[in-house]
């Protein structure tokens, strides 16, 4: 019997981890694991879905922590990571971006917008907010998220938008201020 004939018995979870370690980095995976973290999580649980230590987690999730690709919670028995809700924002912005022409967008926020008005309409208030105060209890609650879900959609819409447009080489003002002129118009200060 050749080794062609021979079937394989090891573990098929064990093989996966075992390729994946040895195609990313410490710090990969730990990015990886990240990035499905939707509630607060201690380094060690991380480190063990990450297949790293939990000194070399802490160490990534600190400075994933510190470029704000990781949001922290400290009021536990020592900190705690998830992602960041600005990460998960430019991951969608960038997907919409990247898969929508500007007449698809320019299309989308429309239809988003119509659909946002026909609420307006139908409950005769402005926003989810101020219907959330008119409904009873008999009332379809469901209305709310989502309307609430085309006003986060629409966002996303405008901000992808917006992005054809912008050149983050050009600078106004000539400075290497990344933040352009947005700090003189909106009276900051950095």
């Amino acid at each position: 019997m050749g080794d062609a004939d021979q079937l394989w018995t090891g573990d098929i979870n064990e093989a996966v981890i075992e390729e994946w370690k040895a195609e990313t980095s410490p710090f990969e995976r730990v990015r990886e694991v990240l990035l499905t973290v939707t509630t607060f999580e201690y380094a060690g649980a991380i480190a063990e879905q990450a297949a790293v230590s939990e000194s070399t987690a802490r160490k990534h999730l600190t400075v994933l922590a510190e470029s704000g690709f990781a949001a922290t919670d400290t009021s536990g028995q020592g900190t705690r990571f998830k992602r960041s809700r600005e990460t998960i924002a430019m991951q969608r912005l960038k997907e919409l971006h990247s898969n929508c022409s500007r007449d698809e967008l320019i299309t989308g926020i429309r239809e988003l917008k119509k659909q946002i008005q026909a609420y307006q309409d139908d409950y005769n208030v402005t926003d989810p907010e101020e219907l959330a105060v008119e409904l009873t209890a008999d009332d379809d609650w469901e209305a709310i998220s989502d309307w609430q879900a085309l006003e986060d959609d629409l966002k996303l819409a405008q901000a992808a938008l917006s992005l054809y447009d912008f050149d983050p080489d050009v600078d106004e003002r000539g400075s290497d201020d990344a933040s352009g002129a947005f700090d003189d118009r909106a009276g900051l200060s950095v």
